[in-house]
């Protein structure tokens, strides 16, 4: 085992702090106001030393290690770009980066961390800054959905949903605005839902998350069109991302069972009308159709059309 020394920018005031561990050969970044046994969930760790990557460009995609991240991930680097993976630290993370240098020649590195926890986009970026990575697309993907009516579910869950949804969105997006400036031609994209453009019964708290995530990124998109920052926001409408809601969708009849898309074909064209400039991205032709249909029939109709939709899946509830 080696010991290693590095810098972490936490707290209030980010001040920087040396802390010292001890782990295989692996760095890990420590907080050192936090419990031994929050250390692994709050902490980031890279498995890369620290080296300089100055003319090296990078896409950089939260929630990578699973479902439309992974697909995200892998979708990039087999168009040949470059990609620094931030997701919870696991077998999940450490297999995707191995996946990936073995099939694609490309650069990867992985950080993982719970970014779910106050301060960790800081230490995101600071491990970025330490490495002196390029990043030339952020791909805010990371977030948890749920099913269940409102009261179900505790009110823990729900900060930390909203916190992953939205607050990590926006805090990453301004952390990372500064070095897209100088690193243009650049690209954001947030990974919204076709679930923020309606009003969701027993997904209530997720679908205001998603509105948020197409307000912000639509209102941002303005604000930048001159600086060299194309903004996207991409709807993707119901997916097979994990067990769960593929169980859902297992349930769902008609044109909303029909509509279902995989990971990889929400990847693909996400991408690529991402490097267009598109603002707002929704896979699936179903889906298009939904959304401009939506746009001009009455609320009574959303209602009835919703709960139609719904009635089918009512037995299921998880939050993930």
């Amino acid at each position: 085992m080696n010991t290693k020394s590095v810098e972490y920018i936490a707290g209030q005031n980010y001040e920087a702090r040396d802390v010292e561990a001890l782990v295989d050969d692996e760095l890990v970044i420590k907080d050192m106001n936090v419990e031994e046994s929050d250390a692994t969930k709050f902490n980031g760790y890279s498995k890369d030393g620290l080296h300089k990557n100055k003319n090296i460009m990078y896409t950089l995609i939260t929630g990578a290690s699973s479902g439309i991240g992974k697909a995200l991930a892998l979708e990039c680097a087999s168009r040949g770009m470059n990609v620094l993976l931030v997701a919870l630290p696991g077998e999940e993370l450490d297999a995707l980066e191995k996946q990936i240098h073995e099939r694609y020649k490309i650069i990867c590195h992985s950080f993982g961390i719970d970014l779910s926890v106050h301060c960790s986009s800081s230490a995101v970026y600071e491990w970025v800054k330490q490495h002196d990575y390029k990043v030339t697309i952020l791909i805010n993907n990371v977030g948890v959905g749920s099913k269940g009516s409102f009261e179900q579910l505790s009110p823990d869950f729900y900060y930390t949903q909203i916190h992953l949804n939205v607050m990590t969105t926006c805090i990453m997006t301004r952390l990372f605005i500064n070095d897209l400036k100088e690193n243009a031609p650049a690209h954001i994209m947030n990974v919204g839902s076709m679930g923020g453009f309606f009003m969701l019964p027993d997904k209530i708290v997720y679908s205001a998350t998603k509105a948020f995530v197409y307000a912000f990124s639509q209102g941002l998109r303005m604000e930048l069109a001159t600086s060299g920052i194309t903004v996207s926001v991409l709807c993707p409408g119901g997916t097979d991302s994990n067990e769960k809601t593929t169980a859902i969708n297992k349930d769902l009849k008609g044109l909303a069972k029909i509509s279902i898309l995989q990971p990889c074909d929400v990847a693909e064209v996400a991408i690529d009308k991402m490097l267009k400039g598109r603002a707002r991205i929704i896979p699936g032709l179903i889906n298009k159709l939904s959304y401009h249909i939506s746009r001009i029939v009455p609320e009574f109709v959303h209602r009835l059309l919703i709960e139609r939709t719904f009635k089918h899946v009512k037995k299921h509830q998880y939050s993930c």
